[in-house]
């Protein structure tokens, strides 16, 4: 299967895009518990959830190219 560049930069805007709302649920999810040592706008806490994020959905993506082209042709 080709890549081509366009197919790529929209592969990148929507791993933004869902790492960015996966981040801030796990932000919101974050900030509303009880953290007596983190404040409210802590910029450590957004850099925390945000990587969060990116590494969830990275894992998503790598699992969902996993399960297309390596598991359905081994198991397909």
């Amino acid at each position: 299967m080709e890549f081509s560049p366009f197919m790529i930069f929209v592969l990148f805007l929507s791993f933004l895009a869902i790492s960015y709302f996966v981040g801030m649920l796990i932000h919101s999810a974050f900030m509303y518990e009880d953290k007596s040592n983190i404040k409210r706008n802590s910029n450590k806490a957004w850099i925390l959830c945000m990587s969060a994020g990116v590494g969830i959905t990275f894992w998503m993506f790598a699992y969902g190219y996993y399960a297309n082209f390596y598991a359905s042709a081994r198991f397909g």
